[in-house]
């Protein structure tokens, strides 16, 4: 049976969900089909975060339960849907369940990591996310490598959180614009400037440029003194994003100072 794939990736300051799925292989029975419809339905609730459809996601839930109760897909979607009810205790159950019925069901280890990581308890987070690490098979590992660099930014161990990162990124194919920004955000809170530089004209020669790496670049410009790059670099931003016209003018102002 093939997963629905649904990893949470952790931030300091926000959440962001990352999904993805497989098609569904088509049951052989007439009950089984009607399983797996309901077992869409609730899915697409879940995924769009339609709290206002909560509760008709959990009878869909039901009815794919009665008729299929050893589909482990559908455990984890109910602990998914007890996660935006910030049940989760609740959730902890129905993730352990989804294990019991397949143990290489690894996105329902990353869901409890997650948890664990938001009760504080940091050694069993990081137990689980080892041990997706330490799975070759995972095709999320990406995600697992993003989480533990949080867990260790957590504890102040910044340095093994860069070499996660780091991972992150390269499993990721490079292509993650969140585990770039997040490593030169760690560049920043330790003020290593030129490390920040380096790695926001990696993130460039990768995905390209955009105003958040052209701003990027200004500001390690600026702090290492090098203004006439900064004014060059802010000088690409093009004003359609709000945030960065209005930080590009203050960084100006403060060079005209």
């Amino acid at each position: 049976m093939k997963k629905f794939l649904f990893a949470f990736i952790l931030f300091v300051s926000f959440t962001i969900v990352s999904c993805s799925t497989l098609q569904s292989e088509t049951p052989q029975k007439p009950s089984e089909r009607m399983a797996q419809i309901y077992y869409e339905m609730a899915k697409n609730i879940i995924v769009n975060k339609d709290y206002s459809k909560l509760s008709e996601a959990f009878t869909y839930l039901d009815k794919a339960k009665n008729i299929d109760a050893t589909n482990p897909n559908i455990y984890f979607v109910y602990a998914l849907a007890y996660r935006l009810k910030k049940d989760d205790n609740t959730a902890k159950q129905y993730l352990e369940k989804t294990i019991s019925l397949d143990k290489n069901y690894y996105d329902a280890y990353n869901e409890l990591g997650v948890i664990y990581f938001d009760e504080g308890n940091y050694s069993k987070a990081k137990e689980l996310f080892d041990k997706l690490i330490d799975t070759l098979t995972y095709p999320n590992i990406d995600v697992a490598y993003y989480n533990r660099a949080i867990l260790y930014l957590t504890l102040k161990e910044n340095d093994k959180a860069i070499n996660d990162l780091e991972s992150a990124i390269m499993y990721s194919d490079y292509k993650n614009p969140l585990y770039w920004q997040k490593l030169i955000e760690v560049y920043f809170y330790e003020k290593d400037y030129q490390k920040a530089l380096i790695a926001t004209q990696n993130m460039e020669s990768h995905l390209g440029p955009s105003d958040y790496i052209h701003y990027t670049k200004a500001l390690c410009y600026y702090h290492l003194g090098l203004f006439s790059q900064a004014k060059d670099s802010l000088s690409k931003i093009n004003n359609q994003d709000n945030y960065f016209t209005i930080e590009k003018d203050l960084l100006l102002k403060k060079m005209q100072r």
